[in-house]
């Protein structure tokens, strides 16, 4: 096809498309430019632009897996912690963190430290031309959370449930969010978090909203469908096309020579990490979230001020973000454009965690998974 400078033309694709898809399965037509021969700058072949386009076409409902069809579980609960068990995993809830301990699934460690609320990442170059003052100014550097009640029920013989209420806080200032968090603990081993996000008073726009939780050291391999291969963000994210994706932990940072946040995927549908055997967890975004899987911890990375004075852990810490800030381009330009801030208002945001062993299934049917309501 010759296009000249400036020029228009139409140009018809052979494929047809069926009408109705199963839930959960997309379609995406990608395109690419390159050059159709040797010039003084690149090679033939070299990719000068690409665009991508999700298809609409129509899904049909999935079906649901009915409480009736369940494995039962088992409630124990005493002071401090509550226990549900099921058929092969096992979850512990700590009353005084309000947080899930331990999920021992297979016989196998998946959680060492659960879900908690955040808000900080550690401030990238734009950031610190722009927001990240009013941020620390905020406390949103030094976050704390007080359990305001915990309620926990057996739902059915096949759930459980947990809702947690937390006041978000910082050293010296007033209080920021209310925060509820109701776990469904189904039989099958899903866990389904349902968030409510509260704001206590005016805040400026928010670095991120979401949870942080640990798994023990050993999962090292992290797999996702969304946008990559490279890391995006609200307002950087054309050029990573929505695809799955895989590689090692270490592999998602980015060795920036000041450290930053970095590392995060967009428009996320599922991710999973897991060990050299295909055992882990995999988190499923209702719809979407944004995900990343670092050895460092974002105070970790916002302390250090070069590469070399990093402290690794040999755990993986998981974000699993509603969603996060733009980036903008306060440290030579602008600051975030309107459209791209994540404002502090109230938010709901859900999303689904599930053992994974890949001997059992793929990543895929686990997304597509739906579990009755409770």
């Amino acid at each position: 096809m010759n296009i000249g400078p400036k020029y228009e033309k139409g140009y018809e694709l052979g494929y047809s498309l069926p009408e109705y898809v199963d839930e959960g399965i997309e379609y995406f037509l990608n395109i690419q430019f390159r050059l159709n021969r040797t010039l003084p700058w690149a090679d033939r072949g070299h990719l000068v632009a690409v665009s991508q386009f999700k298809l609409p076409i129509q899904q049909r409902d999935g079906e649901i897996i009915k409480l009736g069809g369940m494995p039962k579980v088992k409630l124990e609960e005493n002071e401090h912690s509550a226990v549900i068990k099921g058929n092969n995993f096992e979850i512990t809830f700590d009353k005084v963190s309000g947080t899930i301990s331990r999920y021992k699934y297979n016989g196998a460690e998946l959680i060492s430290k659960g879900l908690a609320e955040t808000f900080w990442r550690a401030p990238t170059n734009n950031d610190i031309g722009g927001l990240a003052q009013k941020w620390i100014k905020e406390g949103l550097d030094r976050t704390v959370r007080r359990i305001s009640g915990i309620e926990i029920q057996s739902v059915e013989e096949q759930a459980a449930k947990i809702v947690v209420k937390t006041v978000i806080a910082a050293y010296n200032a007033k209080p920021m969010f209310d925060v509820e968090t109701m776990y469904t603990i189904y039989g099958t081993g899903d866990i389904v978090v349902r968030a409510a996000f509260m704001p206590r008073r005016e805040l400026p726009p928010l670095p991120r909203l979401g949870f942080r939780m640990h798994m023990p050291p050993g999962y090292e391999y992290m797999d996702w469908y969304g946008r990559g291969p490279h890391e995006s963000y609200e307002d950087k994210k054309e050029s990573a096309l929505v695809g799955v994706y895989g590689g090692t932990v270490d592999e998602q940072f980015e060795p920036y020579i000041f450290p930053q946040e970095n590392g995060n995927k967009s428009d996320v549908r599922w991710a999973s990490i897991t060990d050299v055997n295909g055992l882990g967890l995999v988190f499923v975004g209702m719809p979407l979230i944004n995900f990343s899987a670092h050895h460092y911890t974002a105070e970790e990375l916002t302390r250090a001020k070069h590469l070399h004075e990093l402290n690794r852990t040999d755990e993986t810490v998981i974000n699993i973000d509603y969603k996060q800030g733009g980036l903008g381009s306060a440290s030579c330009g602008p600051d975030v454009l309107e459209k791209y801030r994540l404002k502090a208002e109230e938010t709901v945001f859900n999303f689904r965690i599930t053992p994974f062993s890949k001997n059992s299934f793929s990543q895929m049917q686990l997304s597509r998974r739906r579990l009755e309501k409770v």
